[in-house]
């Protein structure tokens, strides 16, 4: 059987300037080659922006994609708009089949008219649409563009690389003590992952419960200054470390050196960074907003609380960190998930919108 060619297209993908910038689409990908598909990734691999410099991205990309798809059994795209878009352009110029996952913002986008429109010409052409939640789809249905031949598989966590560590060698290589409660918040610093309600709730735990945890943000993004500020307000910015976009390699030493993670995000489509906290054995403070709920068993890998509730999110770092689920409960709660098997099923998918035997 001849190697099936994939053209991988996406908007986000690690970069120079951007180590961390749709680093699962890098991962998935790898995983693909290593199952013997030949995989052309035509991406975006900076967040460069601005009203010259996005359309010119966008642009670029779609020229590419054009002018390679006759080469591919297959595009798999990511994000409904615009890749989505380019995707059905390029597949039909190159009368190759489309596949496209749906990864979150790109539904709740959807609620913007324009927008859906401009999505259902990839949607409504797709041999397959692949979401990363069953949360995920029943969002797109109710934004009226049901997906066709509709899949539930998500990105996956790397179960090679994020793993159950050795927790002191960890933090003596981050420099953290070694007796203190760790909280860990992976991702952008934004809006939607809600981090100043998470140092509410850290602030509030530190004062009932454990005065000398610590609370590490790994990422960046426009709130970076609010959350000094906010961490200031509430006495605990001596405890508040921000480490700043970090490779993937970095963020496993923050997992392992972590006592739980928490991502007490507004919504969470799926919650990749839930998924690498509990393989590598750690448990997870999750949203209840989302597709979470999906991933991280409450109670037995971690707890689900209200994001807007600090005091329900102070409760359960607590409870976490005093009464910690076992780091085997953890790891074997994200292998639902491991990348591995998630590959599996996007290969089949891909096989199959390709028209070969799945």
């Amino acid at each position: 059987m001849s190697a099936l060619r994939v053209m991988c297209l996406s908007n986000m993908y690690p970069g120079p300037g951007a180590p961390d910038y749709g680093a699962f689409v890098e991962r998935m990908c790898d995983a693909l080659e290593e199952r013997g598909a030949r995989v052309d990734r035509v991406v975006i691999d900076s967040r460069a922006s601005g009203r010259v410099r996005t359309p010119a991205k966008y642009a670029g990309l779609a020229a590419r994609a054009v002018a390679r798809a006759r080469g591919a059994d297959v595009i798999w795209a990511h994000y409904l708009f615009p890749t989505g878009l380019i995707a059905a352009t390029a597949g039909r110029l190159g009368r190759t089949p489309w596949v496209i996952t749906a990864h979150g913002g790109d539904v709740a986008n959807l609620a913007t008219g324009a927008v859906r429109r401009l999505s259902a010409p990839g949607v409504r052409g797709a041999a397959a649409t692949i979401c990363v939640s069953e949360w995920l789809a029943d969002r797109m249905r109710e934004e009226g563009l049901p997906p066709r031949g509709l899949e539930v598989i998500s990105m996956g966590v790397d179960e090679r690389r994020f793993r159950v560590g050795e927790r002191g060698a960890a933090r003596d290589r981050l420099g953290v003590a070694a007796e203190v409660p760790l909280v860990l918040a992976v991702g952008g610093l934004t809006e939607r992952k809600n981090p100043l309600e998470l140092v509410r709730g850290f602030a509030r735990m530190r004062a009932a419960d454990h005065p000398d945890a610590m609370l590490a943000f790994v990422g960046d993004g426009p709130l970076a200054r609010a959350v000094d500020e906010e961490a200031g307000r509430h006495g605990v910015g001596d405890a508040v470390i921000r480490t700043g976009m970090l490779p993937n390699a970095g963020v496993v030493d923050w997992m392992t050196a972590a006592d739980v993670v928490a991502q007490v995000s507004l919504v969470e489509p799926l919650g990749v960074a839930a998924l690498e906290a509990m393989a590598s054995g750690r448990p997870v403070v999750g949203t209840a907003v989302g597709g979470l709920r999906e991933v991280v068993p409450d109670g037995r890998a971690g707890a689900i609380v209200d994001p807007r509730d600090d005091a329900a999110i102070a409760a359960a770092l607590a409870r976490c960190i005093d009464d910690p689920p076992s780091p085997a409960a953890c790891r074997e709660a994200a292998m639902a998930h491991a990348l591995s098997h998630e590959a599996d099923a996007v290969m089949d998918v891909l096989r199959r919108a390709a028209g070969g035997p799945a």
